[in-house]
């Protein structure tokens, strides 16, 4: 049968009947409600995320105010004081050449008031100056390496030309002066011109170990003075109680050593520690007396610091000087050696 016109249209016309109310579903029970989605958990986890974030970007802000707090510490915080290498050179070689000069006409005290100009206190001129009938001049002084020992002392290795002059014949000596000459405008130096009647003995190289200290008026020689030494100096300790036994022990092995020493190389006469070769002073001194010693008990490391008091004669001349010595030791099958030689600086505390 075929659809009409009017039955499509009556059919169009007739209502949709409505689907099936949706049954109520049961709320959830026991395991099944844990998992049931929360609006309450839905809050409390934005709010522990909101929490996170900004605990986060506190932890943030407060860094980085520290990091500003502690650069501008540091900016504003004075540095620390170091000895200028500068410096330390031109107190050095102004010392040495000064040091370095004898006049065997001018009074024994000539010179010390300029060699005391340049130490810091509690220097000795008068120990350093030397004494005898030679005269010595240092027309050349070259300040090189410059080996820090603390904030505040420094060594400064030297070398310096002098001319060693002696009298040509006994007539020649001159008398002691009494009185020091009147002092000349400017920085005077402690130089004076070779002596009538007296002849050049040698033109030589002397290297010096000078030792530095930073003081509230700048940079000086500091108050035990310059040795004789090409080595580098022993490394800075604190003050350790001395050991009488081991000081009276080592008192001819000391001697023999300063003795080496002048000589040249220690190692060929095993007094050096092994892999230690003191350079030595080639024959440029020779020692007049250990004039006082003294020895440490061990350190944490096993070595021992002494202390000498070392008297030198210029070779071929009448010139004589006393100068403080550093020496560190150690021993092995009952033998002493020296692990390191040079000159000496005040404790950190001076």
């Amino acid at each position: 049968m075929s659809t009409t016109l009017t039955d499509r249209i009556r059919g169009g016309l007739r209502r949709t009947p409505k689907p099936p109310p949706t049954p109520d579903t049961a709320p959830p029970k026991g395991f099944e409600y844990a998992k049931a989605p929360s609006a309450r958990a839905a809050k409390w986890t934005r709010i522990a995320w909101r929490t996170a974030v900004f605990a986060l970007l506190a932890l943030v802000l407060i860094n980085v105010v520290q990091n500003i707090r502690a650069n501008n510490r540091a900016a504003s915080a004075p540095s620390a004081v170091v000895v200028n290498a500068d410096a330390a050179r031109t107190a050095a070689a102004t010392f040495t050449g000064d040091y370095l000069s004898h006049d065997p006409a001018a009074a024994p005290t000539a010179g010390q008031d300029t060699l005391r100009r340049s130490l810091a206190a509690g220097g000795d001129p008068a120990r350093m100056s030397f004494a005898g009938v030679g005269y010595l001049s240092a027309d050349v002084v070259i300040p090189g390496a410059v080996t820090t020992v603390d904030a505040r002392h420094a060594v400064v290795a030297v070398q310096a030309r002098v001319t060693i002059g002696i009298p040509a014949n006994a007539e020649a000596v001159p008398a002691g002066a009494t009185t020091t000459p009147a002092p000349v405008p400017g920085r005077a130096a402690n130089a004076t011109p070779l002596p009538a009647g007296y002849q050049v003995a040698a033109v030589e190289w002397l290297p010096l170990s000078v030792p530095v200290v930073q003081t509230d008026s700048g940079v000086l020689v500091d108050v035990n003075g310059p040795v004789f030494s090409a080595d580098p100096p022993p490394a800075p300790t604190t003050v350790i109680e001395t050991d009488s036994a081991a000081t009276t022990t080592t008192q001819e092995w000391v001697k023999t050593l300063f003795t080496s020493y002048a000589l040249g190389s220690t190692s060929g006469a095993y007094l050096s520690a092994p892999g230690v070769n003191l350079a030595g002073l080639a024959g440029a001194v020779t020692v007049a007396g250990i004039q006082s010693w003294s020895l440490s008990n061990p350190d944490t490391a096993g070595l021992r610091h002494g202390t000498a008091k070392v008297g030198w004669t210029v070779a071929g001349a009448d010139l004589a000087t006393t100068q403080m010595y550093s020496v560190t030791t150690t021993t092995s099958d009952n033998r002493w050696y020296a692990a390191a030689l040079g000159t000496t600086t005040t404790p950190p505390s001076h």
